[in-house]
């Protein structure tokens, strides 16, 4: 179903995926919210169809409802001190408020994928107390001055997927095609994720874990690497290696210049391994 809300006096549109009636469906039956952000120059629609529709069956057992918006001119203010009024995290606190609203205080889980993941990245800054938990895809933590972030200092619970063959956001933060085709650059994926591991105040060494391989992947296998610690929110890496700069799903095994997705791991199976809510 596509809908709409106004947000600073303009209309702001998104699309909501739940099994039963958007109409019918109480309080009761819903128990999380999923608000996933696409990419730059995609929209809600198109990065649900680059994930192969598998976020969706999130939504499957009729307690989760799944929220893909559209960003302005397909792309996500995610960058206060970059040029445009859009203001995109006004949209997405008010998303939630719309969702807590109509469904209750329920827990709101925020994911974005390359230019929805870097604006993630800022709302967990920015406005943690609207959100349960956070997960980021193809995209790292700025370059150094980048972002000016107001933090608030809440721990959150944050979920990253990177793969280490992503031209766009290299894994390791440099890169001969980024240097040369201008892509963004910024820390490593492990980088980031020791940054928000440190953020939740985590001092354990992390864990690490090769997942079971699935014939059907081919050259592309994942590792998870767990920063985990009694009483504080956890952060979670999956490193695809000889992924490409895609959402991983079993529906599609490569995607035209954007490179390979394994078949070992789904986002949707990550997100629902990771925060419990999602699998009610």
């Amino acid at each position: 179903m596509r809908a709409e809300i106004e947000v600073a006096g303009r209309k702001r549109s998104y699309q909501l995926i739940t099994r039963t009636s958007a109409d019918t469906q109480s309080r009761q039956e819903t128990s999380a919210v999923l608000i996933f952000l696409h990419g730059s120059k995609q929209t809600g629609q198109s990065v649900r169809e680059f994930a192969g529709n598998s976020i969706d069956q999130l939504a499957d057992n009729g307690h989760v409802a799944v929220v893909y918006p559209d960003g302005l001119q397909k792309r996500w203010n995610h960058n206060k001190n970059s040029s445009g009024s859009t203001n995109d995290v006004a949209f997405i606190e008010s998303l939630a408020d719309h969702f807590h609203g109509k469904y209750g205080p329920i827990p709101v889980i925020i994911a974005g994928f390359s230019n929805g993941g870097q604006l993630v990245i800022r709302l967990i800054h920015e406005n943690q107390e609207k959100f349960h938990g956070a997960a980021i895809i193809g995209a790292t933590l700025p370059r150094p001055g980048g972002l000016d972030f107001a933090d608030q200092l809440r721990p959150l619970p944050v979920l990253l997927i990177h793969g280490t063959s992503d031209l766009v956001v290299p894994y390791g933060g440099e890169g001969w095609f980024a240097t040369f085709f201008g892509a963004r650059r910024g820390p490593s994926a492990l980088k980031t994720a020791q940054y928000f591991a440190a953020r939740n105040s985590i001092s354990n060494p992390p864990l690490h874990e090769v997942l079971p391989h699935r014939k059907e992947s081919g050259r592309t296998t994942v590792g998870l690497t767990r920063f985990e610690q009694d009483a504080l929110p956890s952060v979670w890496l999956y490193t695809v290696r000889g992924g490409g700069h895609v959402v991983p799903n079993r529906h599609r095994k490569a995607i035209f210049l954007a490179g390979r997705t394994t078949q070992d791991i789904t986002t949707a199976q990550a997100l629902a391994d990771f925060f419990p809510v999602l699998r009610k």
